[in-house]
């Protein structure tokens, strides 16, 4: 017989460390590797674009969790609060993507190409594709973005 396991939200859903910033983030949200010393518990499930899998974890303890204040404590307490948690989260990261994006255009300065490159990095993960339900090209949405902005598209891969 299956085990059948109880749903519960990760611990990542109360941190100030789920959305790397300038002063918050861990190895998780800013590069998709464990942190080390947590306690969590491996799923993975099927990649909805290409067939492959995607690797998650619900997070019971982490050394590096830090209470986000601006969080209810029950965010997550059913679908329709996440679905809304990564709306705001995607919507967030993308007027950062356009604000770098706008500066560079305007002033054509290339310390904003280091930034845009960071963003664009973290758009790109997994983590953003699981929150935008892989019904997104979020590659597509930044080179729409960049060809705006007279940058030329993204490489396939980046480093």
């Amino acid at each position: 017989m299956p085990k059948k396991t109880v749903k519960r939200p990760t611990l990542c859903w109360k941190c100030r460390n789920a959305v790397p910033t300038a002063t918050s983030g861990c190895s998780w949200s800013r590069d998709l590797v464990p942190v080390p010393g947590w306690v969590a518990e491996k799923h993975t499930t099927p990649h909805a674009n290409d067939g492959g899998m995607i690797t998650a974890y619900c997070v019971d303890y982490c050394p590096k969790f830090q209470k986000d204040s601006k969080v209810p404590e029950q965010i997550c307490k059913n679908d329709e609060a996440c679905m809304r948690l990564a709306v705001i989260i995607l919507q967030k990261q993308m007027e950062r993507y356009r604000q770098a994006l706008d500066q560079y255009a305007k002033t054509r300065k290339g310390k904003f190409l280091g930034q845009i490159r960071d963003i664009e990095r973290e758009l790109l993960t997994p983590y953003y594709a699981a929150l935008s339900l892989h019904t997104v090209d979020l590659r597509a949405v930044c080179n729409e973005l960049r060809q705006k902005a007279g940058l030329p598209k993204l490489e396939e891969k980046m480093p």
